[in-house]
C-alpha cells in the first residue's frame, strides 16, 4: 500500500501503541486506503548490540539503555526504508492518539516537502530550532538518505549527536513543511 501509519514503540509502551492503532482505525472513514504498522524496537537487533555502550547526546557521552522508556525513538527514522522509499508515511509515538481521520493528514498537499512536522515547543523549538519528530508526515521517496541503522551506529562512533538527529538537524530546512 502507498500509505502507512507507523507507530513506534518498545515493550514498555506496547499498550499505548495498540490503543493508538485502535484510535487510528476507529476515527478513519478511509481505512481501506492505508495500513497501520507497529514498529517494535525488539525486532531490530542493532539496538540490543549497543546495550550499555556510550553514545553522543547533547555533546556528552551517555550510556545506551534499551530499557529506557523512550529507547524506541530512533525507530522513527525507519518508515521510508520499510516503505521501499516509496509512498507516504505518518510516524507517531505510542502516546499519540487520533481524534479525527488520519487520512486528512496522509493525503495532505505536502507542497513538495520531504517532511511535514511542527517545531518543538518552548526553548527547544525557538532557540535550538528543534523539530518535533514524534509526529511526522513523510514523502518516503525524498528520504533515501534515512538509513536508521547506519545513523544509529554513528552515534556510538561519536559522529552523530542524538539530539541533532532526533530534532531533524541533518535535514535541509527547505525540505520541511509545517
Amino acid at each position: 500500500m502507498d500509505h502507512c501509519v507507523f507507530i513506534q514503540t518498545n515493550h514498555k509502551q506496547m499498550a499505548g501503541a495498540k490503543v493508538a492503532e485502535y484510535a487510528l482505525r476507529r476515527y478513519s472513514q478511509n481505512n481501506d486506503k492505508f495500513d497501520v504498522r507497529i514498529i517494535e524496537m525488539k525486532d531490530y537487533p542493532w539496538f540490543a548490540a549497543r546495550e550499555g555502550q556510550n553514545y553522543l547526546r547533547d555533546g556528552v557521552k551517555r550510556e545506551w539503555l534499551n530499557d529506557d522508556l523512550q529507547s524506541f525513538t530512533p525507530t522513527r527514522f525507519l518508515p521510508p526504508e520499510l516503505m521501499g522509499y516509496e509512498g507516504r508515511a505518518v510516524v507517531i509515538d505510542p502516546d499519540i492518539f487520533a481524534a479525527a481521520d488520519i487520512w486528512e493528514l496522509l493525503s495532505r498537499d505536502m507542497q513538495g516537502k520531504a517532511i511535514v512536522c511542527r517545531p518543538r515547543s518552548g526553548s527547544k523549538g525557538r532557540i535550538d530550532k528543534c523539530m518535533a519528530s514524534s509526529v511526522m508526515l513523510l514523502d518516503c521517496a525524498q528520504l533515501r538518505h534515512w538509513q536508521a541503522e547506519r545513523q544509529f551506529n554513528a552515534m556510538f562512533d561519536f559522529k552523530l549527536d542524538y539530539k541533532t538527529w532526533i530534532c531533524l538537524g541533518l535535514e535541509d530546512r527547505d525540505g520541511i513543511g509545517l
